[in-house]
């Protein structure tokens, strides 16, 4: 598939019929593709094809349309953009299509497009304004180019001019960045580049976001500036143009292959009266796209017929049903109230500037790139690593390092395994993160107190924790476990430590900070830890370790956060004594004893 996307005789070189008959959409991708409007954004559930059907179709006709232009191709991290968001896209490029009877790739390297270079091949346009960043650009033969920007970087914008953004996972970019330093750079083209449908536009796709997990929908107040009546008659004006242009495809190979003069002259007329319609109405349509804001909220069952009934059968078996009514159903979740984190803030206690992005920068897209803690701001390989563990069928440790003079605790990392993997696969997880930049390898190590276990349950935790303790020291790391033989602790102990320190009401505790990249599923699963009430006692409930399946539990279940205040207990605790030696009587107004 060429750039050029020019009408005339001259330039067609496909059999318009078979491609058009061979190249399926769902209903979702045919009407983002139909409406193509000025922004465009889409909520659209697990498995509905974001990408082939939406995000790549849109990325080749903004830079069909406008050459030489600047564009942002954007995601919470350039870790994201690297090891996940192009590759998809690029995979996209690369599709088999049919010219000329011979199979290709739609996009071809080296000819179409190229990726992370700074010599441009002589066939290719000159983009209008120098390529800032060469590694991290993928540049189109017309001159049009895409910047990788992440949203957590968003000065990397700073000074540029963009025509268009494309934004991947919306619901794990923060609204207001994009909108106070990403949106105010698409700005400044030429006159002829202003007239574009895809000027200052933005091509948005996300799933669901989730708000009990923390998940920012900021993208759902553009359902609001819909203008239903405009949609409307952009599809019906732009169906029309479509079957004028396929139309006149069709023609243009019919003449090729008429020898008839008879025949010929009625299709010379026939193109005639096509090429007229399509200039009349090409920039009515482009000028009611260029106002126009579509949003599209569709389920996985949108494209059931591909994904076929074993793929939503497997879905509900394997997923709880909030998972699964937000994932594949579209379904927006509500916020969960009584939460055993109760002062935590994801603006507070959440950080996202965790990566040494000068190292970072320095790779480029055709780099294999695997993260490591040498890649982590707030890692010092001097220092000891603080370990939290909650052993089981499902096993996970976070990992922090003090900082400050102990005055804060950041949450760098975490892991996690389930059944049949075990300690060794943990401890090997850990080893091929911190192994190699580790100067210090001194790990202290903080599990549960056994708070109302049974005795085989204690003796369990506590063989757990020593065969952890020996997988990591065959990595030549020296491991100290602090609790065993410590007394009881309770839920309500735990609930209040937990509200001193996300309350920030103890000089006696450090301020703790969590990096929400590097452990994502532990700041999903937070809001997501409820309390209950058992016979008047505070307890954390964890009745969605035994509902939902063993592979799905990271993010949506108590695992992780356990492991998390088996830390923090562990480590802290001894120096609020007095505060918990009593049954809080400070509780939140939604909390009763």
């Amino acid at each position: 598939m060429e750039l050029d996307t020019s009408l005339s005789a001259s330039t067609s070189t496909f059999d318009a019929t078979e491609a058009f008959e061979r190249y399926y959409m769902n209903k979702m991708q045919l009407a983002v593709n139909i409406v193509d409007c000025n922004v465009l954004i889409i909520e659209v559930a697990r498995a509905g094809g974001k990408t082939e059907g939406v995000m790549g179709p849109r990325i080749i006709r903004v830079a069909n349309d406008m050459p030489g232009e600047l564009s942002f191709l954007v995601h919470k991290t350039y870790i994201a953009l690297l090891t996940n968001v192009w590759p998809n896209i690029q995979a996209y490029f690369s599709r088999p299509v049919m010219v000329n009877g011979q199979v290709r790739p739609m996009l071809e390297y080296g000819i179409d497009y190229i990726v992370g270079e700074s010599k441009i091949p002589s066939h290719f346009k000159q983009p209008r304004y120098p390529i800032a960043y060469p590694k991290h650009s993928i540049l189109f033969r017309n001159g049009h180019h895409l910047q990788l920007v992440s949203s957590d970087q968003p000065e990397s914008v700073a000074g540029r001019s963009g025509v268009h953004a494309f934004i991947e996972e919306m619901k794990h970019n923060k609204g207001e960045k994009l909108k106070t330093r990403l949106f105010p750079s698409l700005r400044g083209a030429s006159a002829n580049i202003r007239m574009s449908q895809y000027y200052q536009g933005i091509t948005g796709v996300s799933d669901t976001a989730r708000l009990d997990l923390d998940e920012d929908n900021w993208f759902e107040e553009y359902e609001n500036n819909v203008n239903q009546e405009l949609i409307d008659e952009i599809a019906s004006v732009s169906l029309y143009y479509n079957a004028a242009m396929f139309n006149l495809y069709k023609a243009i190979h019919e003449q090729r292959n008429t020898t008839n003069p008879v025949t010929l002259e009625k299709i010379r007329l026939d193109i005639q009266r096509l090429n007229h319609a399509i200039e009349l109405w090409k920039p009515r349509l482009a000028d009611m796209r260029r106002n126009a804001t579509f949003y599209v909220r569709a389920s996985s069952f949108c494209n059931k017929d591909i994904l076929g009934p074993k793929f939503f059968k497997t879905q509900l078996d394997t997923l709880d049903i909030d998972e699964f009514l937000t994932s594949i159903c579209a379904v927006r979740h509500k916020e969960v109230v009584n939460k055993f984190f109760a002062n935590y803030d994801k603006h507070k206690h959440q950080f996202s500037n965790g990566y040494i992005y000068k190292s970072i920068l320095k790779l480029d897209l055709k780099e294999h790139f695997i993260l490591t803690a040498h890649y982590l701001k707030f890692y010092n390989k001097h220092d000891e690593i603080l370990v939290g563990y909650d052993p089981g069928h499902f096993s996970s440790i976070v990992c922090a390092q003090e900082r400050d003079y102990g005055r804060e605790i950041r949450i760098l990392k975490e892991f996690y395994t389930c059944y049949p993997e075990e300690q060794p696969e943990l401890a090997k997880q850990f080893y091929e993160y911190f192994g190699n930049d580790a100067v210090n390898k001194h790990i202290i190590l903080y599990h549960d107190r056994a708070a109302n276990k049974k005795r085989e349950d204690l003796e369990k935790i506590t063989t757990d924790a020593r065969i952890l303790k020996r997988e990591l020291e065959s990595y030549g790391f020296s491991v100290e476990l602090m609790n065993e033989g410590q007394s009881t602790i309770y839920y309500w102990q735990q609930f209040k430590l937990l509200l001193l320190m996300f309350g920030e009401r103890s000089r006696l505790l450090p301020r703790c900070l969590i990096d929400e990249n590097e452990c994502k599923n532990l700041v999903s699963a937070i809001p997501l830890s409820p309390l209950k009430k058992t016979d008047g006692r505070i307890e954390l409930d964890k009745s969605s370790e035994k509902t939902v399946p063993l592979k799905n539990q990271a993010a949506t279940t108590t695992q992780i956060p356990s492991a998390l205040i088996y830390l923090l207990f562990g480590r802290y605790g001894n120096r609020v004594l007095n505060e918990l030696s009593s049954i809080p009587d400070d509780l939140p107004d939604n909390f009763t004893i």
